[in-house]
């Protein structure tokens, strides 16, 4: 195979190096080239089958002069006979042995078209100075890239004095799909590079690599908004309980069906997966439950284009269904759509009503045991009701589809959205303690009345482990010290307008007032874990009640010290937070961590990037690159250049100029606040993060979703 393999590279138009194939030492013809060295390769008939590879177990002889051709023929076919079971015989069928003209290499190496770990989505390229057979061997040191074919992002584990550069890394990558894509399969590829040139030495099959129908697929698009980087244990099981109750419970309400709910347990079991500490969806189990409504094809269009999904292919269903039960579901989703306003305003005053019901019940609850089983009712009283909100998500993405998308500039100035109203409160209290001081009476009773309403918005509100108003008042303080009022410029909704339109902006509405109440929930839950986290601290469980969550609920027991597991934990998500997470991530069969770090020198030359217009407008200003976003950035007259942003990013548009995000969609927090506050914005700007530095001058046109680099930061 390996020969015949070659044979089609270099009919192909590959960069393979001469050879010739002989069956023995007597076929030797070395009249097909003039050179004065050569490799002398196997090219056994089963070598490369799946039932029965023989890879790298048979000779290779590097260096050979013509004088010592055959000697070199006859060790390679030696090799066959030592390396093979006595009851594996030729029965005549010759062993062909390849020789090639020596590439005498400054580098050289082996690519993965996928990494044979199990990970699809990736490459693995693995290269050191010198031979092949030395890095194959393990005698040479060696520098690992894994490219994410998603992403086009290559990373590396740990920076190396050995590096391919940017040109040779890119080069190498688009040979290697171009022969995967010949091959019609995933490839084991041995390469050679001499003075900036690529040889393509041997492709095989990757034997061992296990083809999976239905891989597991991870893909952070939108879900990066609730949960931007890591999240702790105690947010990981929070959001996976939430994701789990909240899906079954819609799919009960719209099929009345107990048994496909039972059948579907293992998709709704994982809605979510955590790689890296990072919160992913498991995309292929939404499209599971897609799949059962009607025009299913279209609607997952739409709905990867609502979230800013990149990669459009979608499973197919592995459900079986009825067509009467099919017929049942159409029906019944069409209901719930035309009737998904009025039962969000039920959801709504539901929510009003349990509120201060289970705030009471934390505060009289004294016991860690009580705190839990309270943190478990929660969960439970909530998600039974909240699955209207999923309705609410594709009713909010179909009409504004049909209004037209990211072309229809009249889906701002909303009435009443509710993610204004922490801006325009913290307007209201600012200016109260500009006049009358942070410790008059007024400003104590309107800072309480703030905090009750809004002391859970903060960046990263969606994870427990984040510090927020509520648990720290002081950051509210700070907050108003450190920024002006904003400057809302919202205007008056249009009277008579389209009723898509009018149907689109209503969903909008409808969908930020549950992301409001799901930051009170959240708070709540925050609320459970912190004083329970004291009660452990005063028994002697905890070093602090915020190491609380370290720890998944069901890990809590009395008596335990947790110091030693904490700290265990501690040091593994601060390596976590010194890792790139990937946007999505493709596996075989389980999920496979490892540690990657960045590696941008592909960047340095790009000067103009494309993405999504999602807020109209066009500025110049200094770039301010956010990896890691503080309450205390000063981003004033700044563009802001980020992955991601969460609801809690409002505060931080207060005095910015536009904002720039590498993930993000029309119906994106970031889209929809920049637009009601007039700020230009661009979304789904790929690798805008590691193209522009903090200093960079730029041309923020967002009525054409492109920004441009004026200026690089001396």
């Amino acid at each position: 195979m390996k020969a015949r393999n070659l044979q089609i590279l270099k009919e192909n138009g590959f960069p393979v190096p001469d050879f010739i194939v002989v069956n023995s030492e007597a076929d030797i013809n070395m009249s097909f080239s003039n050179a004065s060295s050569f490799a002398v390769r196997s090219s056994y008939y089963l070598e490369d089958e799946e039932e029965s590879s023989f890879a790298g177990q048979f000779e290779t002889v590097l260096n050979v002069k013509r004088e010592n051709i055959g000697t070199a023929v006859f060790q390679v076919r030696e090799s066959y006979n030592r390396r093979l079971y006595r009851n594996m015989q030729d029965n005549g069928t010759a062993s062909p042995v390849i020789i090639q003209e020596m590439v005498e290499a400054d580098m050289s190496g082996v690519i993965f078209t996928a990494n044979p770990l199990g990970i699809l989505n990736e490459a693995v390229i693995t290269a050191g100075l010198g031979l092949g057979k030395d890095i194959v061997e393990d005698k040479a040191e060696t520098v690992t890239y894994y490219y994410n074919q998603d992403e086009s992002l290559f990373y590396i584990k740990e920076k190396s004095d050995i590096f391919l550069e940017p040109e040779i890394l890119k080069a190498l990558i688009g040979m290697a799909f171009k022969i995967r894509d010949l091959f019609e399969g995933e490839m084991d590829i041995e390469f050679a590079v001499k003075s900036g040139a690529i040889y393509i030495l041997q492709a095989r099959p990757i034997t061992t690599l296990h083809r999976a129908e239905n891989p597991i697929i991870l893909d952070n698009s939108n879900i990066v908004e609730s949960y931007p980087g890591i999240s702790l244990p105690a947010t990981q099981d929070f959001v996976h309980n939430i994701y789990r109750d909240i899906f079954k419970s819609c799919i009960f309400r719209i099929t009345k069906n107990a048994d496909l709910v039972q059948r579907m347990d293992p998709i709704f079991d994982n809605m979510v997966a955590v790689y890296r500490g990072g919160i992913y969806y498991q995309i292929n189990n939404w499209y599971e439950i897609l799949r059962l409504l009607p025009f299913s094809d279209k609607i997952i269009g739409i709905w990867q284009e609502m979230l800013g999904v990149d990669s459009k292919t979608a499973n197919q269903s592995s459900l079986k269904v009825s067509k009467w039960l099919k017929f049942k579901i159409v029906m019944s989703f069409l209901y719930y759509l035309l009737r998904t306003p009025a039962s969000m305003k039920k959801l709504n005053r539901y929510f009003d009503e349990i509120y201060p019901i289970y705030g009471d019940k934390i505060g009289k609850a004294d016991t860690a045991e009580d705190l839990l089983t309270l943190f478990d009712r929660i969960e439970k009283a909530v998600t039974e009701v909240w699955d209207i909100t999923l309705i609410n998500d594709m009713y909010t993405f179909l009409f504004t589809a049909l209004a037209g998308g990211k072309k229809n500039k009249k889906i701002t100035n909303i009435k009443n959205l509710e993610s204004m109203k922490p801006i325009l409160a913290m307007n209201d209290l600012r200016t109260i303690a500009m006049e009358n001081g942070f410790e008059s009476k007024l400003y104590q009773e309107k800072e309480k009345e703030y905090i009750a309403l809004f002391g859970d918005r903060v960046l990263g509100e969606l994870k427990l482990e984040s510090k927020t108003y509520r648990t720290h008042p002081e950051l509210l303080k700070k907050q108003i010290l450190g920024a002006e009022n904003i400057q809302v410029q919202s205007g008056k909704p249009k009277k008579n307008i389209n009723p898509v339109v009018r149907a689109a902006k209503c969903g909008i509405a409808n969908r930020e007032k549950s992301r409001l109440n799901r930051s009170r929930l959240f708070g709540l839950a925050r609320e459970i874990m912190l004083k329970t986290g004291g009660i452990l601290t005063a028994n002697g469980q905890l070093v602090a009640a915020e190491d609380i969550f370290y720890l998944y609920p069901d890990e809590i027991k009395p008596g335990i010290n947790y110091q030693e597991l904490i700290e265990k934990r501690k040091e593994q998500f601060r390596r976590y937070e010194t890792f790139s997470l990937p946007k999505r991530m493709v596996f075989a069969d389980g999920i496979i961590e490892d540690e990657r770090i960045g590696y941008d020198e592909q960047f340095k030359h790009v000067t103009i990037l494309q993405g999504i217009q999602t807020s109209l407008g066009r500025v110049n200003g200094e770039a301010i690159v956010i990896e890691k976003v503080r309450a205390d950035l000063d981003v004033k007259d700044k563009i802001l250049i980020t992955k991601s942003t969460d609801p809690g990013w409002v505060f931080l548009l207060e005095n910015c100029k536009g904002i720039v995000a590498e993930q993000g969609s029309l119906l994106s927090h970031t889209a929809i606040i920049s637009r009601e506050l007039k700020k230009p914005a661009v979304v789904n700007v790929k690798d805008a993060t590691k193209i522009i530095q903090t200093g960079d001058v730029l041309e923020l046109n967002a009525d054409a979703g492109t920004v441009k680099i004026l200026k690089r930061k001396a």
